[in-house]
């Protein structure tokens, strides 16, 4: 308004002639103006600009433009810009208006559908007008129409309701007499809602009528009524903490809601679950103490020692089952209140907060005190005293509480340390004594063995072990820990106690097979059927004898071995190794805590029963040349091999000795040949058996000590094959009589002018002896068939040996002519020739270094230094200065030998 007045008194001031320009230009401006919108055209950009210069107030429905636009005026007010003002404001008031009205045209079926329904609506409004001036009208006449009969029936009326309302008062009355009997009825059958409802409905009634005599002796009877349904409120409430019922519990439930008590019920549901372990965990214990004649007031943990040893594992079967039970209740508690959306709905957002979170915060709080009540029982007995099974049982029983209390708390991050302390320290005790228990055993055990084959089915597998059929359940990844997934977890609808062990102590190892026999050879394989040497032939001749068709030919047969058909070769202490190791597994998935201990005690075992096997049967044959071997054998020796200086806290076991009823030394059965092969290929066998365990055992060891068990796979595992080439190549380097054949070659005289036709003596010596091998082989082989391996090892090192012989006496000639060169290499030829009579072995071992031994004699001076030089790694010094004298025999040539020679000793002392 000021502003207004202020231009009322701005224009009255100018002079005449600026308003009359004013006036002029306004006219001017108003004439052109209402001709433009005559005339006017839409202009899209105009239009756009127009409609973006629109302020967004303006759009809103309680907006009082006029005064918008008042208020926007500026102090000192020019008529001409108010007037391009105004002509702005109409150019957005005609595109606003086009824009509306382009839209109705666009929109003009649902308008004119709207329009006839407010037509309509109107039309009813109307009817319902007159209706109602009717409804007036009648009730106005009846108004006037009332008679006197009229009041005197009201008057009735009124007194009828007066006799019916004290109808309705006593039958309330007599109900509430008789609420007394209804509500016991009701706690009877647990309807404690129902019996909650109607006591507060009878209070209600009594608060109604206590002007009668008679509702006051009720009145107190029902606050004694309602004491009574709290304290069997609660007296249900705990037997839910042992058994668990869903219906009996949502009547509980909603009982407290309409007490208003779910919060102070929540705290009292953890002081009972307390109670119930407590109870139920002394009640179990004092029943098993009592054949003893405990006395019947003792503590806890006083009463847990009184537990026999034999009822020891069937009490913690029992007690461990309630915990279950009681912990499962609890679960189903919760899943009561997370799943019952109607319960849900009754409470306040803090009430089922709270009921949530004490939920949640009671879980790790019962599990700690299903702990305390194990921890006492656990330590009440020295397990030590307990038998392997048993101990392994009890270590399980604990693992599976374990396991069941990380589901019950839905994380395996919550402390068991309190149940694995004492399982630790006692595991630790038990397992270093059972260890050297059975390292004495295994002494005794091989003290006592004979090496004899212990016949099994050639379907054998340490899985039929009893030991090993814990692990049965997972093969490939050898885990026992997930018994329960099929049944939902241990807290599953169809869960059953996960304490409860199927009885497999009666159950019979059917894996022993019958002693070997010829039988059917038809499935085997041709190559490991057998091999043939004819007996009662001249070697050398031989050939000649076969093409003439000469003689019947005794033929020797040797057995090979077949696993598919013979099964392992194994011994009786073998089986006792594999089923302690078994156990030792067994342990090893009971208590993960201590499981690199229990792998070291499987590797010395291991380790101790290879070192048996080199102190019996290679020690005395041959030194071993091989480094990292002997280095394993020194540190088997120093650790766990008994000794004046060995430190007691750590394994010591007794020296291994050999049977007294081993021949070991005896030439007819190629030195214990049969015992020999039957130690070394058990060894072998329980080489495998670590192979197979290996993804087992490295899912147990610890992570920070797998490079022990690196270490035992890439090097002790791999040097027990090695031990084989001892054991075999000490026999293959007694089996024949090298010195006697080598005695005959150095009597031999090369220095011959004459070519020979047929080869020297002692190779028909030679190939004999190598028949009798073959015929003690055949003896061997069947009282233990032969692995084909084994076979071609022996002959492998045998013909070894006779090359070296062959060098040796070659090496051993003072004088050799050109006829004496080609003598010895018939010799050699016929004894190549021979060899496949005996075996298969290719290539043939040392034939290159005594074919080019033999070669060497034909060489020149400078040839024989060069030849010297590149091969005098492989001949010793006496062989090397044979070839040189017998090359060098002339006068002119003494002055090369000479310097041959030094060659010879300058590489030999750099060698």
């Amino acid at each position: 308004m000021e502003k207004i007045k202020l231009l009322l008194n701005t224009h009255t001031q100018k002079s005449e002639e600026s308003l009359d320009e004013e006036e002029i230009f306004l006219d001017e401006k108003h004439v052109s103006s209402k001709k433009s919108w005559e005339d006017h055209e839409d202009d899209p950009k105009e239009k756009v600009e127009i409609m973006e210069s629109i302020e967004k107030d303006m759009y809103k429905g309680d907006l009082d433009a006029s005064l918008k636009l008042l208020e926007e005026l500026p102090q000192q007010i020019n008529l001409i810009a108010l007037e391009e003002k105004r002509h702005k404001m109409r150019l957005q008031h005609y595109y606003v208006g086009r824009q509306l009205t382009d839209e109705l045209l666009g929109n003009k079926d649902e308008f004119g559908k709207e329009l006839e329904r407010v037509i309509d609506l109107e039309q009813e409004l109307q009817k319902a007008f007159a209706v109602t001036l009717d409804i007036r009208f009648s009730v106005k006449q009846a108004k006037l129409g009332l008679a006197d009969g009229g009041i005197t029936l009201l008057g009735h009326y009124f007194q009828r309701q007066k006799l019916l309302s004290l109808l309705k008062t006593l039958k309330t009355i007599k109900v509430l007499r008789s609420t007394d009997e209804k509500l016991k009825e009701f706690i009877e059958n647990e309807d404690f809602p129902g019996a909650i409802q109607l006591c507060r409905d009878c209070q209600h009634a009594a608060v109604t009528f206590r002007q009668y005599t008679c509702i006051q002796d009720l009145n107190s009877k029902l606050k004694d009524t309602s004491v009574i349904i709290e304290e069997k409120l609660d007296e249900t409430l705990a037997l839910m903490c042992i058994s668990f019922d869903y219906d009996r519990y949502h009547k509980l439930t909603q009982a407290y809601l309409l007490l208003g008590k779910l919060q102070s019920a929540m705290d009292q549901l953890h002081m009972h679950f307390t109670s119930a372990i407590h109870s139920k965990a002394y009640e179990i214990v004092y029943r098993y103490a009592a054949n003893t004649n405990v006395e019947t007031k003792q503590k806890y943990e006083d009463l847990c020692k009184f537990v026999p040893l034999d009822l020891y594992i069937p009490c913690l079967i029992e007690f461990l089952t309630m915990l279950w039970g009681i912990m499962g209740s609890y679960q189903k508690m919760l899943e009561y209140h997370n799943n019952n959306t109607t319960c849900s709905e009754q409470l306040s957002q803090f009430d089922r907060s709270y009921v949530q979170q004490k939920l949640q915060l009671g879980l790790t709080r019962i599990w700690s005190d299903v702990q305390h009540k194990v921890y006492p029982y656990l330590t009440a007995q020295d397990l030590s005293l307990f038998q392997f099974d048993d101990f392994i049982k009890v270590l399980e029983l604990i693992n599976r509480l374990i396991s069941v209390g990380e589901e019950f708390c839905k994380s395996d991050a919550i402390s068991n340390e309190i149940l694995r302390a004492p399982l630790r320290n006692q595991s630790v005790q038990y397992f270093r004594s059972y260890h050297q228990a059975r390292a004495g055993e295994l002494a005794m055990f091989l003290q006592n063995e004979l090496w004899e084959l212990w016949p099994v089915k050639p379907t054998f597998t340490t899985f039929q072990l009893k030991e090993f059929r814990f692990l049965e359940t997972n093969t490939e990844v050898l885990e026992t820990s997930k018994l329960h997934e099929n049944t939902g977890g241990y807290f599953g609808a169809n869960a059953t106690s996960p304490f409860v062990f199927t009885q497999d102590d009666d159950l019979e190892e059917s894996f022993f097979g019958a002693a070997n026999s010829d039988d059917d050879d038809n499935d085997v394989n041709e190559e490991l059927k057998m091999e043939y040497i004819e007996d009662g032939v001249d070697p050398v001749n031989s050939s000649r004898s076969k093409s003439k068709g000469g003689g019947n030919r005794k033929k020797i047969k040797i057995t090979f071995h077949n696993t598919s058909r013979d099964g392992p070769i194994l011994t009786n202490t073998t089986l006792n190794v594999l089923r302690y190791l078994g156990k030792y597994m067994q342990m090893m998935s009971s208590l993960r805590q201590i499981s690199t201990d229990v792998f070291v005690s499987m590797v010395q075992l291991f380790e101790y029963y290879m070192y048996a096997v080199y102190v019996f049967f290679a020690s005395t044959n041959v030194e071993t040349s091989n480094t990292r071997l002997a280095q394993l054998l020194h540190k088997i020796q120093s650790t766990i091999i008994q000794s004046d200086g060995h430190n007691h806290d750590t394994l010591s076991i007794p020296p291994p000795v050999v049977s007294d009823f081993i021949e070991l030394h005896n030439p007819h059965n190629l030195y214990g040949l049969k015992e020999r092969m039957i130690a070394t290929e058990s060894l072998i066998f329980l080489s495998t058996q670590f192979e197979l365990w290996r993804e087992y055992l490295e899912v147990r060891v610890e992570e920070g000590k797998k490079v022990l068990l690196n270490q035992f796979y890439t090097q002790t595992l791999p040097l027990s094959r090695e031990l084989r080439d001892i054991v075999y190549g000490g026999i293959a380097g007694k089996a024949l009589p090298y010195s006697s054949i080598l005695n005959l070659m150095c009597s031999v005289k090369w220095d011959i002018k004459e070519l020979m036709s047929d080869p020297n003596s002692y190779v028909y010596i030679m190939l004999q002896e190598m028949e009798s091998l073959q015929q003690k082989l055949s003896v061997v082989s069947h009282a233990v068939p032969f692995p084909l391996e084994v076979y071609k090892m022996l002959w492998m090192y045998s013909i070894m040996e006779i090359t070296k012989v062959f060098l040796e006496g070659f090496g051993s000639a003072k004088k050799c002519t050109h006829e004496g060169r080609a003598w010895m290499q018939l010799d050699f030829q016929q004894f190549i020739s021979q060899v496949d009579r005996f075996t298969s072995v290719k290539p043939i071992p040392g034939k290159d270094m005594v074919e080019n031994f033999i070669k060497a004699y034909y060489l020149t001076e400078t040839d024989l230094e060069v030849w010297i030089r590149e091969n005098y790694m492989k001949y010793n010094h006496k062989q090397l200065n044979s070839l040189i004298y017998c090359t060098t025999t002339q006068l002119s040539k003494v002055l090369q030998r000479t310097k041959l020679s030094a060659i010879v000793d300058e590489l030999l002392k750099n060698k």
